[in-house]
């Protein structure tokens, strides 16, 4: 197959939906000649903050020399994005070739009786063998949705990582915070190192399994610390002012709030327009303690980068490539795209996060109210229907907000229009087509007149960010 072919194929394996299990896809891979096996791993899951930390490891294991593997899902703008090496997304030639591999044996395998793996299974069983076949020495895995029952729990992994647990796809993972929690501890193995920053009940749920499968546990606010010193540097923020983490399910916005933005200590001199210091600190030796600058903006990232420097630290007690220069050159090179970034070239400032969830909705509040507590915002929001959206919005806009309502590429999309009610702020409406949104978004933007003090956010759905991103690099 080629590119066009290899989506074509991937389009018509949507008839088999989301179909949880294992059996398919280790099947798959026994036939493939088990390449997840041909290298080392580092497993990543959580409800929030694992694409990022995914992000954070891949470029920190690429600082300390090691050729590195990493795969990532949903994408943005092309598949080719889920498979990246060394940095750089694979070629459309080689996402085909991989492909084309894993059909002929899905091929087989119904052809015996078997059942046809899912499109995740068929994508993911893809990487692992283009992984493979670049002899990667790492491969740095997201999963796609829990944990126990994902397509990539079949990897045994040097360390796994749990970033948090807060309440999302409870109808896939047990109905119920706990539920999810175990789904999520469901990527531990005997024996493997655990770094979490999850929280309460659900951390008492990981201790549970860490005990049960003798896993070293590694807890971010008792083993590890991180705090945010000198954020974006050409931007006016307001003194006294922190960053700790995510909210929780039940926490109202003020309360994490309070708690996210208590700590922080300002001197921008030292940072660009574009990072933020942070101090790391371990309360043991394995973790000691760095300073590092992060590319990445955000006050949730720099709890993400803590969670990624704790895992390699725990490497570097048998990997003396492990070091803190490889962490601090790691952070300061990551890139993530579509995760609190500041596009450039427009008058205003126009930023494009992927939050998509209460939760990370409450971080998004929080960042913006910490980064831009002074600009006029104006959003462009799309939301899919099964996400919390009355909190959502609760949670976000400002009576003086301005707000246009539009539609995430997605069957699961909200109608925009019913969305209207639940929008506090005065100047709101609804325009279905998403470039057409964009441009209503940027009339709205440059209307307020005062463009060095107006900020254009689109967020809502990663299904939307992806095509509004592309729009918004093409100027």
């Amino acid at each position: 197959m080629n590119y066009e072919e290899s989506l074509a194929y991937l389009d018509e394996l949507n008839v088999f939906g989301m179909n949880f299990g294992l059996a398919r896809i280790e099947k798959l891979l026994y036939l493939l000649g088990e390449p997840q096996k041909a290298y080392k791993t580092i497993h990543v899951t959580g409800t929030n903050g694992k694409g990022s930390v995914t992000a954070m490891l891949a470029s920190g294991l690429q600082a300390a020399g090691i050729r590195t593997g990493m795969y990532i899902s949903p994408h943005l703008s092309s598949y080719t994005e889920r498979m990246v090496i060394d940095g750089r997304q694979v070629s459309e030639a080689q996402f085909a070739d991989a492909l084309s591999v894993v059909r002929d044996i899905c091929e087989f395998m119904a052809g015996e009786g078997d059942e046809h793996p899912t499109q995740f299974e068929v994508i993911t069983a893809a990487a692992f063998l283009l992984f493979q076949k670049e002899k990667v020495e790492y491969a740095v895995i997201e999963v796609g949705l829990g944990g126990l029952l994902d397509s990539t729990n079949v990897i045994l992994p040097e360390v796994s990582v749990i970033t948090n647990v807060t309440f999302e796809h409870a109808d896939k993972c047990g109905g119920t915070l706990e539920g999810i929690a175990h789904h999520k501890a469901g990527i531990m193995k005997p024996g493997v190192p655990v770094v979490t920053g999850a929280e309460g009940k659900a951390l008492e749920i990981i201790r549970e399994e860490a005990r049960a499968k003798g896993c070293a546990l590694y807890v971010m606010g008792e083993d590890f610390a991180a705090e945010a010193m000198k954020p974006l540097g050409q931007l006016s923020i307001p003194p006294n002012l922190g960053a700790t983490g995510y909210g929780t399910q039940d926490r109202a916005l003020t309360d994490m709030q309070m708690e996210a933005l208590s700590k922080l200590h300002m001197d921008c001199s030292e940072c660009g327009d574009s990072e933020q210091l942070v101090a790391f600190k371990g309360k043991n030796d394995v973790f000691g303690s760095m300073d590092y600058k992060l590319s990445l903006l955000g006050l949730h990232q720099v709890q993400n980068s803590a969670l990624a420097a704790a895992v390699m630290m725990v490497l570097a007690t048998d990997d003396l490539r492990f070091t803190k220069k490889a962490v601090k050159q790691g952070m300061k090179r990551v890139v993530w795209p579509g995760r609190f970034e500041l596009i450039k070239g427009y008058d205003y400032k126009v930023l494009i996060d992927g939050a998509h969830n209460p939760a990370g909705i409450a971080t998004l509040r929080a960042s913006l109210d910490y980064y831009f507590p002074a600009e006029q915002r104006v959003f462009v929001l799309g939301i899919l229907k099964d996400k919390d959206y009355q909190q959502m919005l609760d949670m976000l806009l400002r009576p003086e907000d301005k707000v246009v309502l539009t539609t995430p590429d997605s069957e699961r999309a909200a109608e925009p229009a019913e969305l209207l009610p639940y929008v506090k702020s005065e100047c709101r409406e609804a325009v279905a087509d998403a470039a057409a949104a964009l441009q209503r978004g940027h009339q709205l933007a440059q209307a307020t007149g005062e463009p060095r003090n107006t900020i254009l956010i689109c967020a809502g759905s990663l299904y939307l960010i992806g095509a509004l991103r592309d729009l918004l690099m093409k100027g």
